[in-house]
Parts: structure tokens; sequence; C-alpha cells
């Protein structure tokens, strides 16, 4: 299982990320077992807020795609868990917390954009690491300019450097910093906040923020999927000769 499940009572719920490797990244079939855990939790009676972690020293490393396909059509399902993770999370009743220590890179990045609230560690790192391997984030970009303006977004996407949590704190993809190793004790101190108030209250304000704010656009999701599968498909032929 890539993911773990925990109640903390009061209705709080802590998903841990249980990845590959010391990055702790996510492969396709993490990504699937990720949306199918949220879609059952989305149905779980009682839930109040869901804080998400990340196993170990860090939060994400990014995801790890499968290897040697070279079919648009294989290409595209593999990169559909991404938009399957994305949906069953927008689609969530509560809001969604993230702990972040370490590195937030790639799939991890875009994962803290689309949260409800980030708390990060001063010395976490946030990244969009495709373009150094000859791969633009089209998915990330499909929402990414709702929380950072084009220009900062496109020279995140163009240099895949990595940014401090300040600075990601800045650029509104992270609510609030905190000293090293408190991430997962504030983000929950959070969820307990969201858990007392009124459970209704709480759903109409995530669903109507969410929506006012444009943060779901799964035309344009798809429509980065098609690209992406195109030129990684070209690619792949290319390198079988």
């Amino acid at each position: 299982m890539a993911v773990r499940v925990e109640e903390k009572g009061n209705g709080v719920i802590v998903l841990t990320l249980v990845g590959q490797g010391e990055p702790n990244h996510l492969d396709t079939e993490a990504l699937l077992d990720l949306a199918e855990t949220a879609k059952a939790l989305a149905n779980q009676s009682g839930m109040r807020a869901l804080v998400v972690t990340g196993q170990g020293a860090n939060f994400c490393g990014g995801r790890v795609g499968k290897k040697g396909l070279t079919r648009a059509s294989d290409v595209a399902e593999d990169l559909n868990a991404i938009l399957k993770v994305n949906a069953a999370f927008a689609a969530l009743p509560v809001p969604t917390i993230l702990a972040v220590e370490g590195l937030a890179l790639g799939w991890g990045f875009g994962m803290s954009a689309q949260a409800d609230y980030v708390v990060a560690a001063e010395n976490a790192r946030f990244a969009l690491p495709e373009m150094s391997h000859g791969m633009p984030p089209l998915i990330v970009l499909s929402y990414l300019f709702r929380f950072v303006s084009y220009k900062r977004g496109f020279e995140l996407s163009l240099s895949s450097r990595e940014i401090s949590a300040a600075d990601a704190e800045g650029y509104g993809i992270v609510t609030s910093v905190v000293p090293p190793g408190a991430a997962l004790a504030e983000a929950l101190r959070v969820a307990d906040f969201v858990a007392a108030q009124d459970p209704m209250s709480i759903t109409l304000l995530r669903k109507f923020g969410r929506e006012a704010a444009g943060l779901s656009d799964p035309q344009r999701s798809e429509y980065a999927v098609s690209l992406m599968s195109v030129l990684l498909a070209e690619r792949a032929q290319k390198a079988h000769g």
C-alpha cells in the first residue's frame, strides 16, 4: 500500500504517502491507490479534516511514470493517474491540509499548490524539475497560474530550480512556515480547529471557495495530458529506433 490512513480523533484523519526510496517517489500504481483512498474517505461519515504528510524526511520527491511506453494512448493512461488523484481530492467534502517536510517536487509541488492549506517546514524545498528531464510540467501548469503569476510560474517551470518554503509562501503555494520537524504538529492543530467548526459550513466554504477561485479545469488538464502523451510517445519511439 502506498498510503497509510490513521484516525486521530475528532474526525481528523491523517493520510501518509508511503513512496519509494528516501525521496518518497510515487509511481503510477501508488497514485491510483491514493485516488481510490481519497474516494473512499469522501464517503466516510464523521470525517472533518484530512491531513496529508509524507513518510520519512520528504513529503514527495515526485512521480515516477512507467518506462518504455511508445504509444500515446498508453502514455495518456499513465498520466491520467494524476488527474484521477486531482479529481478525488477536489471532490472531498473537507479541507485538505498538507504537512510538508523536506522535498515537494513535481507531483508533490502540484499537490501542494492544490491543497486548501499547506504547512511547510523552514527547510522544505519545492520545485518543478520536469524540464530538466526534457518534459514540460503541463498538468501542473493547467492550474498553477491560479496561484502564481504567469511569469513566475513560467520561470519556475523553465528553470526547474528549487525554492524555499519562505519563497513558496510568498508565491501563494504555502500557507504557513514552521521550524523543521514541526509541520505535522501544526497541520494537526489546524485540522483540530477545522474539526471544531460546523461541518456543513466547512463543506460549503471549501466547495464555494474552490469554485470561486476556479481551481479545477478538467478540460485543460485533459488537454495537457494529450499534449504530453504525444511528446513522450514520440520520444520513446525515437529512442527505440
